[in-house]
């Protein structure tokens, strides 16, 4: 069984930003396939974007890096897997 892995780490604020997010994908001998990095404004729309793409993500198995200046509880998809 393979396992995704989901950080959060809460950064100072980076004005404009609501995160910054690093999805890292890897083959089937472990190593890293892809590795694509995200960023979202701090906008309403965009905190659905980044909703829906972490859950995305971690549903196919794509490890998520989370750096935001935001609790994690503010976003309840992603707290949700954090209390998983």
């Amino acid at each position: 069984m393979e396992l995704t892995t989901l950080t959060y780490y809460e950064v100072s604020e980076i004005e404009g930003f609501l995160a910054v997010v690093r999805y890292t994908a890897y083959n089937p001998d472990g190593l890293p396939e892809a590795i694509c990095e995200d960023f979202y404004s701090d906008e309403p729309e965009e905190f659905c974007r980044l909703e829906e793409d972490v859950e995305k993500a971690l549903s196919g198995g794509i490890d998520t890096s989370i750096m935001s200046s935001y609790e994690p509880e503010t976003f309840p998809v992603i707290s949700g897997y954090l209390t998983f």
